[in-house]
C-alpha cells in the first residue's frame, strides 16, 4: 500500500480523480438504456417475482458495470502509471470475474463450480504477487497492527477473493439490493481510505463507487435491469480488490458485515450446496401476499436470511425491506469506518482522546437510525455484539496468545504458527452465539407476532 502523503497527492491529482470516477460514471448510466433495450429484444429476461404482476425486467445488467470499469481502469493507467502493474491484474481479475458470472446467468453454474472459478480469481493475483509483478503489505487489523504473514497471507488471496465475491452475490434479489449495499460500502471504504492514508483504497474506492452508481440508478426499485452474477460477483471483487490493494481487509469485512451476516445465516441453513431454483421451490425465505407485500415464511426448513429476519416482525412491500437493508448496512459502514479509527489507533496515528471522540461522534448516527428504525434495532445490536465478540477475541490475542505461545507447525510448505491457529478457533464461539441468537430473535418474533393476531 502506498499512502496519500507519500506521494504527495494534491488538488491536481483528487482532480483526475474525479474526472475518472465521472467518466465511469457517465458511461456506465448512458450505456444503461441501451442494454435494457437489447436485452429484452433477444429475450435475456427474468420475472420480478417479489410483485405480483411479475413484471419482465432486463437481466445481466452488470454488462454496463464491466464496460464502465473497463474505461475507467484504462484512463487510470494513462493517469496514475505508478499502479500500472496492480491495474492490469485488477483489470483481467474483474473481467473474469464477469465472465464467470455470464456464464452463471446463461447456463446455471452448480454452486460449488461457482465458487471453484472465483477461487481461480484469486489464483491470478496469487500468481501475480509470487513473480513480484504486483507485491501486497501483510494485512494491518485493529490492537494486533500488521501481521508477520509474509508466506501465509498471499495462500489466503484466492480465499480472500471467494468470499467477498459470493458475499455479494448471495444478498442479491430484491431491487436495489445488492448494489446499494455496495455503493454504501463503497462509500464507507471512501472514508475510510481517507482516514488511514490509504492512495489505492481512495482510487479504486471511488472509481468503483461512481461506476455502480450509474448502475444503480436503473436497479433501483422499480427496477428496469437487474445486475445478474455478472453484476454481483464483478461487485463482490471490486471491494475485495480494496481490501487487498489499499491494506483494508478488515475494514471492508466490517463494511459488509451485513452480508457475511446473510451467508453465514444461508449456509447454516441449507447445510449443503443446494441451486436458486430449488430453494424457492422447497426452502423460500419469504411468502408474496397478495398486497404485494412480503411477508416471512413460517417453516422450519425455510431458508434463514437478512430479509427474512426483518419481516419476522411484520409483512413489507419491496422497497421498504430494501430499505431497511440499506440502513443495516449503513450501521454495518459506521462499524468500518470506527474500524479505520482503531487501525489508526493502533498505527499510533491517532491517541486514545481522539478514538474515543471519534466513537462517541459515530454513536450519534447510530442512535438517530435505531431511533426511526426500530424494526431492525435488535437485528444491528447482534451485528454490533458480534463485533464486540471479535475485538475481544483480537485483543485476548494480542494480551494472552500473541506473547506466550511461539511455537510454529511446519506443513512442509510453509510454517503456520500454533498463535494463529488458536486465534482462528477463538472464532468459532462465537459464529455459535451469533447462529443461537438469531434464531432465537427470528422465533421469538414469530411467536409474539401469532399471539397477537
Amino acid at each position: 500500500m502506498k499512502t496519500i502523503t507519500e506521494l504527495n497527492w494534491g488538488f491536481f491529482e483528487i482532480f483526475l480523480i474525479i474526472v475518472t470516477a465521472l467518466i465511469g460514471f457517465a458511461i456506465t448510466y448512458f450505456l444503461m438504456p441501451f442494454i435494457i433495450k437489447y436485452m429484452k429484444k433477444n429475450g435475456h429476461i427474468g420475472r420480478d417475482i417479489h410483485k405480483n404482476s411479475k413484471p419482465k425486467v432486463a437481466e445481466s445488467g452488470g454488462i454496463g458495470i464491466l464496460i464502465g470499469f473497463v474505461i475507467s481502469s484504462i484512463l487510470l493507467m494513462v493517469f496514475f502509471p505508478i499502479f500500472l502493474n496492480d491495474l492490469i491484474i485488477i483489470l483481467f481479475t474483474i473481467l473474469l470475474a464477469g465472465v464467470i458470472g455470464f456464464l452463471d446467468d446463461k447456463i446455471k453454474l452448480r454452486s460449488r463450480y461457482k465458487i471453484g472459478l472465483t477461487l481461480f480469481l484469486g489464483l491470478l493475483i496469487f500468481i501475480a504477487n509470487q513473480f513480484n509483478f504486483i507485491q501486497f503489505i501483510d494485512p494491518t487489523l485493529p490492537i494486533l497492527g500488521k501481521m508477520r504473514l509474509t508466506i501465509l497471507f498471499p495462500v489466503l488471496i484466492p480465499v480472500i477473493i471467494t468470499v467477498f465475491a459470493n458475499t455479494v452475490n448471495m444478498l442479491e434479489g430484491y431491487n436495489g439490493e445488492g448494489s446499494g449495499t455496495c455503493l454504501i460500502a463503497l462509500g464507507f471504504l471512501i472514508l475510510s481510505s481517507i482516514f488511514i492514508n490509504s492512495a489505492e483504497g481512495l482510487l479504486y474506492s471511488v472509481v468503483f463507487f461512481a461506476i455502480i452508481l450509474g448502475f444503480f440508478f436503473y436497479n433501483k426499485y422499480p427496477a428496469k435491469i437487474f445486475p445478474g452474477d455478472i453484476g454481483t460477483l464483478s461487485m463482490g471483487v471490486m471491494i475485495a480488490i480494496i481490501a487487498l490493494f489499499g491494506n483494508l481487509l478488515y475494514i471492508a469485512f466490517c463494511a459488509l458485515l451485513l452480508h457475511v451476516f446473510n451467508s453465514f445465516l444461508y449456509i447454516t441453513s441449507v447445510r449443503g450446496f443446494f441451486e436458486s431454483e430449488e430453494i424457492h421451490r422447497l426452502r423460500d425465505d419469504i411468502i408474496l401476499l397478495e398486497d404485494d407485500r412480503i411477508k416471512a415464511s413460517e417453516e422450519n426448513k425455510a431458508l434463514m436470511t437478512i430479509p427474512r429476519l426483518i419481516l419476522s416482525k411484520e409483512p413489507l412491500k419491496e422497497d421498504g425491506l430494501v430499505n431497511h437493508i440499506y440502513i443495516i448496512s449503513f450501521l454495518c459502514g459506521i462499524l468500518a469506518l470506527f474500524s479505520a479509527f482503531l487501525v489508526s489507533y493502533t498505527m499510533e496515528s491517532i491517541d486514545l482522546l481522539m478514538l474515543l471522540i471519534f466513537g462517541l461522534i459515530l454513536l450519534i448516527p447510530i442512535c438517530v437510525l435505531l431511533y426511526f428504525f426500530k424494526r431492525i434495532t435488535e437485528i444491528a445490536l447482534i451485528i454490533f455484539s458480534v463485533y464486540c465478540l471479535l475485538f475481544l477475541v483480537l485483543l485476548f490475542v494480542d494480551l494472552i496468545i500473541l506473547p506466550y505461545i511461539r511455537w510454529n507447525i511446519n506443513l512442509i510448505i510453509v510454517n503456520i504458527p500454533l498463535n494463529m491457529i488458536i486465534s482462528v478457533l477463538l472464532v468459532i464461539p462465537i459464529l455459535i452465539i451469533w447462529y443461537y441468537l438469531t434464531q432465537r430473535y427470528f422465533w421469538f418474533r414469530i411467536k409474539a407476532n401469532n399471539n397477537q393476531q
